[in-house]
């Protein structure tokens, strides 16, 4: 099985920038303000009159942030994953920075995250120097083996668990056994930490792209860490069942729209509402397929998806169901008149 982890690294990145950069160089973290957010540069460093021909260059990862305080307010911050030793790796960073100071004339931080298994291979600056021009450029280094495992599975910070997977893919790649062992015990940590819905969504899509596993070991992985869910009594969703459950919304609204219908909206809602909880449960009881027909409210059905993607249990959920019946408010009203 061959694993890539390029385009991984870039999403990794993309998605955990501020936990990663909180990680690994704290002090810059602090200096952004990361309430004005982050715009990911996706770019081909060529001229304009260049592009379309000769040898392009691209970076890994270009990001724009912007500074809590001083004259320079908006910051580029380079990262560059090499995953292997490279001669010339110094002098490329060097020209990535070198033509994104032309092209923006803007601050830019230059980091290298070594990936590769070599202790000794720690490039950090390119020098040069002829008839009296000499020119030192030192960029910051990040060196993946250097981090203990033990601290990086006792970090609350979701970056760290993810940098141990990269980790172990590698170490992993040709026993997926032990891959399929150390990827179950990476996503009950991830539960453990207590990290929110969407960390822990995006957790889980970069996980299962890091350790990619053979159908056999996804099977098996997907029904351990179910075990655990109705063990802890925390929901897990899989690859699988968060493609269905998108499908599953997918083809209500499609229904409801082809059918230009109010009536029609509400059945095709109703109808994805059952095919995600069929599929994130099983077997639908007939009464909770009866109550769900009862809201006939479009609004109300698209807030039930929220609930039935949250909810640990069949039984957690028909309790939020209850709150969307019609007459709902009557009838209690009635039974305590009746009391």
């Amino acid at each position: 099985m061959r694993d890539d982890f390029d385009a991984w690294w870039k999403l990794f990145l993309s998605r955990f920038l501020q936990e990663f950069l909180l990680f690994v160089a704290p002090e810059l973290w602090a200096l952004i303000d990361w309430e004005r957010g982050v715009q990911l540069l996706d770019k081909e460093l060529l001229p304009p009159r260049l592009r379309g021909r000769g040898r392009r260059l691209y970076v890994d990862c270009l990001f724009k942030v912007y500074l809590k305080s001083g004259e320079a307010q908006i910051l580029l911050i380079h990262i560059e994953v090499q995953a292997r030793l490279q001669k010339i790796f110094p002098e490329r960073m060097f020209r990535y920075f070198a033509r994104l100071y032309v092209e923006y004339g803007l601050p830019i931080v230059s980091i290298a995250v070594l990936a590769d298994s070599n202790p000794r291979w720690r490039p950090d600056r390119f020098r040069y120097e002829l008839g009296g021009t000499r020119l030192e450029f030192e960029f910051r280094t990040v060196k993946l083996i250097d981090f203990d495992p033990k601290a990086l599975e006792q970090s609350n910070n979701p970056a760290s668990l993810l940098i141990l997977a990269f980790l172990r893919a590698r170490e992993t790649a040709n026993d997926m056994q032990m891959r399929f062992e150390v990827r179950k015990q990476l996503a009950i940590l991830a539960r453990e930490r207590g990290y929110n819905d969407e960390q822990l969504a995006r957790f889980d899509e970069l996980l299962e792209g890091i350790m990619q596993l053979p159908e056999s070991f996804e099977r098996l992985y997907e029904e351990s860490l179910e075990a655990y869910k109705r063990e802890q009594g925390r929901p897990f969703i899989s690859a699988a069942e968060r493609i269905g459950l998108r499908d599953g919304l997918t083809q209500g609204l499609e229904q409801g729209l082809q059918q230009g219908l109010q009536q029609g909206l509400q059945q095709g809602l109703q109808q994805g509402l059952e095919q995600v909880l069929r599929i994130k449960f099983g077997d639908v009881p007939t009464e909770i397929v009866d109550m769900l027909q009862k809201v006939a409210d479009a609004e109300a059905l698209q807030r039930l998806y929220d609930h039935a993607f949250q909810a640990a249990t069949l039984e957690a959920f028909q309790q939020s169901l209850q709150e969307y019946l019609p007459n709902r408010s009557e009838a209690t009203l009635d039974s305590r008149n009746n009391e």
